[in-house]
């Protein structure tokens, strides 16, 4: 598929779906200080122009199975993307997003995200005339399990597990991969499906597709999170996640894992520097980068990544062929080249 026509696509629901929730925010809340903080992230993501991956898996899964005006049920997705940045917001604050913050700030960020939420839930309330009963408390049903998994599960095993490295160490990351953002993925798609009279193997195997594809949207995230602010010519900066981040707060995710496991003694001494350590050094950071990437990591990571890509593209095979399956397997491409891995190769070369 026409990359640039992958992304028009993505961009194009993006602005849709961008307006929904300012408009969203706008009129549930009074004009002021609360309307303000809430409007924050929303209007930070959609004045940064990048396309948004998840309401196009909705887009995408809802035209792959027949659906013909997405916009009919754009407030559906809407509500996905509400619940996206509540996701988002509750994170900062249980990672120190930004360095630790004031107990006022983290309790009003608290509550902006418990009100994104339920603006979610307002969104797809909205919908009742277009969705049966039936489709609508399945629906619902799934918004729950994001929040289940997304806020819940994934973040319990990022904050308490991943901190020691065991011989179930790679099992423990990826259920952790799939709680941040695998389920989230896979509900998504089986949401999109839903809204269309798909078959029941249709919705389970785009459910599929989505979980493997989101493990690999979090892998992907992981790996940038061990690249400097700036390497050469390539930017990495991402809205409001500081670099190393996991690390700093004594998470180990795959990268400083395979350090761990392969690299010198002098290497692994820089990551329990930096583990656990807000403060630590851009010298110790810059190591570990070069650890990383001495250790083949880029490779390794990228090798995992294709096994969860191959997987989720086996289950597209049982939807029909279309221009918006087609986009579901392109958004698999980001497991074998993205800006990440650009930015490491140029970070060797340097």
């Amino acid at each position: 598929m026409d990359v640039k026509e992958y992304f028009r696509l993505m961009r194009e629901t993006s602005d849709v779906i961008d307006t929904i929730i300012l408009d969203t925010i706008r009129e549930r809340i009074p004009e002021g200080s609360l309307r303000d903080l809430i409007l924050d992230l929303p209007l930070k993501r959609a004045n940064s122009g990048k396309p948004k991956s998840r309401p196009a898996m909705f887009r995408w899964a809802y035209e792959s199975c027949g659906g013909s005006d997405w916009r009919t049920y754009k407030n559906v997705g809407a509500a996905l993307e509400m619940l996206n940045l509540s996701t988002y917001v509750l994170n900062y604050v249980l990672d120190d997003k930004g360095g630790e913050k004031p107990k006022q700030q983290r309790n009003n960020e608290c509550m902006s995200a418990m009100i994104l939420r339920e603006l979610a839930q307002s969104l797809l309330l909205s919908c009742r005339q277009r969705l049966p009963p039936k489709d609508l408390s399945s629906i619902d049903d799934r918004l729950s399990e994001i929040n289940l998994f997304t806020s819940g599960y994934g973040q319990y095993l990022d904050g308490n597990l991943l901190r020691t490295v065991d011989e179930n160490y790679l099992e423990t990351y990826l259920r952790r991969c799939e709680g941040l953002t695998g389920k989230f993925m896979q509900n998504a798609v089986e949401i999109g499906a839903l809204c269309t009279d798909a078959p029941p193997e249709w919705i389970r195997s785009l459910g599929e597709f989505g979980r493997h594809y989101g493990i690999v949207v979090q892998m992907m995230n992981d790996l940038g999170d061990y690249l400097p602010q700036k390497t050469g010519k390539h930017s990495v900066g991402r809205v409001h996640q500081d670099q190393f981040s996991d690390l700093k707060h004594g998470c180990i995710t795959y990268p400083a894992y395979l350090v761990l496991k392969n690299g010198s003694s002098d290497e692994c001494a820089s990551i329990e520097r930096v583990r656990g350590n807000l403060t630590a050094s851009e010298d110790d950071c810059l190591a570990i980068t070069k650890a990383f990437i001495r250790v083949d990591g880029v490779q390794e990571m990228k090798r995992l990544a294709l096994i969860h890509t191959r997987e989720a593209k086996k289950h597209l095979h049982t939807l029909p062929q279309s221009i918006a399956r087609d986009c579901l397997s392109t958004a698999l491409r980001i497991a074998r080249s993205n800006k990440f891995y650009e930015a490491l190769r140029g970070f060797s070369d340097e």
